[in-house]
């Protein structure tokens, strides 16, 4: 089971003939090294390509940057296009100066791919400034997951059973291979949150009070929706007997974003027009991943729909951040080069009170750029009171964004 990507497969192809390398982000899971195997593939019938997959035991001797130059010398002829991609590069030692090196050869171009923001993000910077250009990987749309989930045998689930399966188990493509009984479903997520906080974060940095790291984890990801401080976070481990310093809590957050598990959203005062630097919001690289941290509950669907919301507005190249005007709190104020956009995410507008509530958000914005209520409601008109109401699940399919001239990319 496999389904192709195209809008990253279409970027990748933009920066191909960039004279930068490029380097495929994106938390473990998500599907990078199946992109990279298939971008490969479409290249090989117009220039050389070598590809290498450090997840591989085939690729066990490429262990050092020598062993990866030596490796590329052997494989193409000089003086011709080539192409090279290397999957998960952190595992080879000094690879910063091969890449450095390849990416100075003509009708060289580079791909890299990593799971960790800071090992690429820091390393990069300092060897090859200004030459590189990031793509970060997103889990499964609700579309692809759909298309993943067609694919297996004897699948027919209606949109509304599909999008609750999308809920309890988020969009790492791997899940949808299992049986997604309840107890493989778990055991998975499990695995993964392992996977990502003991080889992403504990063993990189580390982190000798894993029980006091798990524990912040835990709350943060427990707050994905609310606007939560570090000192918020340290006085509740005071209160249960877990004295720790405000820094400690910052510093394992950052791991954390590091490791794309969680990502701080900052709040923006639209005010005074500026980012404020306490009470951010955190949002989780995959939903499924939550479910495996704190188990599943019907209750918080709230912020898993805010969840979903700011992880397809990242897809689609916006920066995001949390509004702020006084008292009133806009979830994001979406940004790109054409333009902003205010979205409130709701789950259903049940009564006039929860509608005029979630309006209310918008009244401190001044300006004239579109306000967006996206929600489960089927039932509510298309405007409401100048504000624009769309289906948050045809949002999450690929919709423009309130129906203005937005891609959907």
């Amino acid at each position: 089971m496999e389904i192709r990507r195209h809008h990253y497969l279409d970027r990748l192809r933009q920066f191909l003939d960039a004279p930068a390398v490029t380097a495929v982000t994106g938390i473990r899971r998500a599907g990078k090294s199946v992109l990279l195997r298939q971008f490969a593939a479409s290249l090989r019938d117009e220039r050389q390509v070598v590809y290498v997959d450090k997840e591989s035991f085939a690729f066990e001797s490429v262990r050092t940057a020598r062993d990866l130059i030596d490796h590329v010398e052997s494989a193409t002829r000089r003086g011709e296009p080539r192409v090279v991609i290397v999957d998960e590069v952190q595992q080879i030692a000094d690879w910063e100066r091969a890449v450095a090196s390849l990416d100075g050869e003509d009708r060289t171009a580079v791909v890299i791919s990593g799971s960790n923001a800071t090992l690429l993000s820091a390393e990069l910077a300092t060897l090859i400034a200004g030459r590189y250009v990031t793509l970060q990987v997103f889990p499964l749309t609700l579309a692809e997951f759909g298309e993943l989930y067609q694919q297996r045998p004897g699948a027919a689930v209606d949109d509304a059973e599909l999008f609750r399966l999308y809920l309890r188990i988020g969009g790492l493509p791997g899940l949808l291979h299992t049986d997604l009984s309840d107890l493989v479903v778990d055991q998975m997520l499990a695995d993964m949150v392992s996977t990502i906080a003991i080889r992403d974060v504990v063993r990189r940095h580390r982190i000798r009070d894993v029980a006091l790291f798990e524990a912040i984890t835990r709350f943060a990801v427990d707050s994905v929706g609310s606007l939560v401080s570090a000192k918020r976070i340290a006085d509740f481990l005071k209160s249960q007997r877990r004295t720790t310093a405000v820094d400690t809590v910052l510093n394992y957050l950052a791991h954390l974003g590091d490791a794309f598990l969680l990502t701080p959203v900052p709040r923006f005062d639209l005010q005074g027009r500026r980012l404020l630097q306490v009470n951010r919001k955190h949002y989780l690289g995959d939903i499924g991943l939550r479910n495996g941290i704190v188990g599943y509950r019907e209750s918080d669907i709230g912020g898993v729909l805010e969840n979903l919301v700011f992880l397809e507005l990242r897809r689609r190249g916006y920066t995001v951040t949390v509004g702020v005007a006084g008292s009133r709190v806009i979830d994001f104020v979406a940004e790109r080069r054409s333009g902003r956009c205010y979205v409130q995410v709701a789950y259903l507008l049940e009564s006039p009170a929860t509608i005029e509530r979630e309006l209310a958000a918008f009244a401190a914005v001044r300006d004239a750029y579109p306000r967006v209520l996206l929600s489960l409601d089927p039932h509510q008109p298309a405007d409401l009171q100048g504000v624009r109401h769309q289906s948050l699940t045809d949002f999450l399919r690929g919709a423009p964004l309130g129906g203005s001239m937005d891609d959907g990319q």
